[in-house]
């Protein structure tokens, strides 16, 4: 049944009335209430039509407009159960669909069978002889979960694994399943559960209380249970640990607010056997240096040796990273080519005598009015040049200690200098890496937006990185049932290994699957050297031998 203004229409194109031909404006307007007049004595007809079919059909065609892009293929059986039961059955099925736990999971024909049957014999459509629908139902199920299936974004997943995001996104591309709204979706239970949301008013702050163990759990948020019941669907079979991996992002990201505790548990994952798709992350080569030993399950078969000349005094008798340096302030080898070429030349004769080190390092010289990246590019590319056939070295240049004003500085000092020298470095396509010495970058910081801002600097340029030096970290990982973010408070029930503010900022800034050899300075004995691989370990770092990359 149409409406008056429909009726209108629709004889106004029977008759070709032109409204806009003023000349005709008077009859115009009488055949207008003539149409008017007619539709309601003529067009509605009350002994056909009573007042709840009007309503009725008015309903239905909104209904139609509503559901015309969303269900194609079932909106007339929508629009039909709708005029027979004055129900709408695409929201009664979608609500059912939704309370179900594992309807982000469901993709097979098979599958949507057994849920309309589940559906149809449910306590809610006992006595609406639903079952006559079925076929009609099955279809509806299937436009409604691609309706409701986003595509996977991974613009809140960044600190996942690559291989772990192709997964989800091959899920989603073979089957229509987005896993990460599946995740989601499995933690707002544990969340409902386990997380207590307060108000305390003399302080006028929620509080957040998180009472479920999520660390070190060998069957965090009931996996067990989860995989048996969902392993036979092709996209989860034997990926029970990465399914687990996606449920502990969401949880620790955006349930408990415990990032702290990611990067340790992707390497935990990945050495207890739990994932097969993942890498590690934060892998350091350990260096030795100044005879100083790591703890015994730390192995390192390389060592930092340093020269002046190009020449070494102590012979290394295992893999090796050589610093080129100068005394003091003497960096005339930058400066004067006719030195450069001896100090080349030793380097040659070392080589040749020890083998090839896997790093040159570069220590980074001084600037001065008269000297500055330009200069030292050129006295660069005369050392690439003379190394070139040397196929597996790498050769990286490190940062000098920020120097107080008044004083030399150094070419590269700070992360911005860092940033800029490889700007140039990929405009004049060398092969220049680079090592970053964190405690002469950040010596005189001790806030930590001071060294947060240094880290995402460097973060622009983290895959150029390749060697790290440490000397002891600025504080140390301490315990606590406390966390703060966004203004509110997160308290735990149990006391967690709490990352300090540096280390939680340089976890973050080489999150990465790349390798980078680590070189301990400054360490007065091996018992602060363990303290140190305990607090990376804590941290999310692991250790390995350069035959382990």
């Amino acid at each position: 049944m149409l409406s008056v203004e429909q009726y209108i229409t629709k004889m106004k194109k029977k008759d070709n009335l032109d409204e806009f031909n003023f000349k005709n404006h008077a009859e115009n307007m009488s055949t207008v209430l003539k149409y008017v007049m007619d539709y309601f004595n003529h067009y509605l007809n009350p002994e056909e039509y009573d007042y709840e079919n009007i309503k009725t059909e008015q309903s239905a065609l909104k209904i139609t407009q509503e559901i015309e892009g969303l269900f194609p293929e079932s909106k007339g059986f929508v629009i039909e159960y709708y005029k027979k039961t004055k129900s709408r059955i695409d929201r009664l099925l979608k609500s059912w669909m939704y309370e179900r736990k594992y309807v982000h999971l469901i993709y097979s024909t098979e599958e949507y069978e057994n849920t309309i049957h589940k559906f149809c014999s449910s306590a809610k459509m006992k006595g609406t002889e639903i079952d006559q629908y079925r076929d009609q139902l099955i279809i509806l199920a299937k436009e409604i979960k691609a309706k409701e299936t986003e595509k996977p974004s991974i613009s809140g997943f960044k600190y996942l694994d690559n291989s772990l995001v192709s997964w989800v996104k091959e899920a989603f591309r073979s089957y229509g399943v987005n896993l990460f709204e599946f995740a989601q979706s499995y933690t707002g239970t544990f969340f409902n559960e386990y997380i207590e949301r307060i108000y305390i008013r003399e302080s006028e702050q929620f509080y957040y209380i998180n009472r479920y163990n999520h660390r070190y759990n060998d069957n965090p948020f009931n996996m067990d249970i989860l995989y048996r019941e969902n392993e036979h669907r092709p996209f989860i079979n034997g990926r029970k640990g990465e399914l687990e991996m996606l449920i502990m992002y969401v949880w620790v990201f955006e349930n408990a607010n415990d990032e702290d505790y990611w990067p340790e548990y992707v390497n935990l994952c990945i050495s207890t056997g739990r994932v097969s798709l993942v890498k590690r992350i934060n892998v350091l080569v350990p260096v030795t240096t100044k005879d100083m030993m790591y703890p015994a399950d730390v192995k390192s078969n390389m060592i930092f040796l340093e020269t002046t000349t190009g020449t070494l005094k102590v012979a290394p008798n295992e893999a090796y990273i050589l610093r080129l340096s100068y005394e003091k302030d003497n960096d005339l080898l930058w400066k004067d080519t006719a030195r450069l070429d001896v100090v080349i030349k030793n380097l040659m004769d070392t080589f040749s005598q020890y083998g090839i080190p896997d790093t040159l390092e570069l220590l980074s010289p001084l600037r001065s009015q008269t000297y500055g990246e330009e200069e030292f590019f050129k006295q660069f590319s005369i050392l690439e040049k003379s190394l070139k056939k040397y196929k597996t070295i790498k050769i990286a240049l490190v940062n000098g200690p920020q120097k107080q004003s008044g004083k030399l500085k150094y070419l590269m000092q700070t992360a911005e200098d860092v940033v800029n020298i490889h700007k140039i470095v990929k405009e004049m396509k060398f092969k220049l890496k680079f090592t970053i010495d964190i405690s002469k970058l950040i010596k005189r910081k001790t806030y930590k937006a001071e060294f947060e801002e240094d880290f995402n600097r460097l973060t622009e340029i983290r895959t150029s990185i390749i060697g790290i030096h440490l000397s002891k970290l600025p504080n140390r990982t301490g315990f606590s049932h406390k966390h703060y973010k966004d203004g509110n408070t997160y308290l735990y029930k149990y006391d967690y290994p709490e990352n300090s503010d540096f280390l939680g900022s340089f976890s973050a800034f080489l999150n990465d699957n790349l390798s980078r050899y680590v070189v301990p300075e400054g360490m007065a004995s091996e018992v602060e050297l363990e303290e140190l691989v305990d607090d990376l370990l804590r941290g999310g770092f692991s250790f390995f031998g350069k035959e382990g990359e």
